[in-house]
């Protein structure tokens, strides 16, 4: 997200700009996952603008066809007891119909973007600029997970102050049944004090339609950083059981015979702490770190942070008159 919004920003100010993906799709952590008839959030399972500058991009500037606000809430649960929100309940969260990653291919529509590209060293040049994979660039923004933007500046002889940046890792259950749910009032299930093994639970054929087959049901279950760390090569087979356990609990004991589950295993899901972005980067540098481990561990903010890292190669001037 850190990488296309700075790429869109270059654009509007006249700066060619390439994007350099490691993976076959652009997105990052916002990531889909469609097995059978099912459509799964396996990253980022909804986007919260509140105010950011991708607010007035995601509902105004892009195709808004796809997206819808998600009507029921967010519930809170202790030890597997939903907890009724108080008040509103929280900001207005929404998500695309055919899967989150809408959003950064809408970005990426007009973008100079080059998929299974994986960057692992640069080459710095006499005349200042950089090399990246034979070509010449004036400048470039870092924007993976710092541990991996670290190795990257070593390859030049670099280093920042990432010493406050740690990630925690997240282990991703996709489940999908050939049962209808019962009605509930929430589409979502959040742990805040992560004392739960199941941290998040997400019921994606509530959030959204087309989720799921007519009369069946889809979920997301996000486990907790200390269980993920502890399991992260666990069986996929154990991991799975140790959900079920969970889902069985919350729905009755017929929710224990998934036909599809599948295990992602996010090795930097979100930053438990992150470097400062005016820290790490400072005025003049045509090498610049960006994304969530400089800001915040939300879509919104990372994309926030590539803003930044465009506006200290143009000017903030510049970003500003190109709206």
């Amino acid at each position: 997200m850190s990488g296309l919004a700075a790429a869109r920003a270059l654009k509007a100010t006249g700066h060619q700009a390439v994007i350099f993906e490691k993976n076959d799709h652009v997105g990052g952590r916002i990531a889909i996952r469609r097995i059978g008839g099912y459509v799964f959030d396996s990253g980022a399972s909804d986007l919260v603008p509140r105010g950011h500058a991708l607010e007035q991009v995601m509902l105004h500037e892009l195709d808004t066809s796809d997206l819808i606000k998600i009507e029921k809430p967010l519930y809170m649960h202790a030890s597997l007891r939903p907890i009724m929100p108080e008040g509103r309940g929280g900001p207005e969260r929404y998500t695309y119909r055919s899967g989150n990653n809408r959003l950064p291919e809408l970005l990426a529509a007009d973008l100079d973007v080059r998929l299974n590209q994986q960057i692992e060293t640069l080459e710095k040049l006499p005349s200042g600029s950089y090399k990246v994979l034979a070509e010449e660039y004036d400048a470039v923004i870092l924007t993976p997970p710092i541990p991996q933007t670290a190795t990257i500046l070593w390859s030049v002889s670099e280093s920042r102050p990432f010493a406050n940046a740690r990630y925690r890792p997240c282990l991703s259950i996709m489940l999908g049944f050939a049962l209808q749910l019962k009605e509930v009032h929430y589409h979502a299930l959040l742990d805040p004090e992560q004392r739960h093994p199941l941290m998040w639970l997400s019921l994606e054929s509530v959030k959204s339609p087309n989720r799921a087959p007519e009369g069946h049901t889809a979920m997301v279950v996000q486990l907790s950083p200390s269980y993920s760390l502890a399991n992260f090569a666990a069986p996929e087979e154990r991991i799975i059981g140790d959900t079920l356990d969970y889902i069985t609990w919350l729905y009755g004991k017929e929710w224990d015979k998934p036909e599809v589950s599948v295990v992602k295993r996010w090795k930097y899901s979100q930053p438990d702490s992150v470097a400062l972005f005016d820290t790490v980067n400072e005025p003049g540098q045509k090498l610049i770190v960006s994304g969530d481990g400089v800001v915040a561990g939300r879509a919104e903010n990372a994309y926030d942070s590539g803003l930044k890292a465009a506006g200290l190669l143009t000017g903030p001037a510049a970003l500003e008159a190109a709206g």
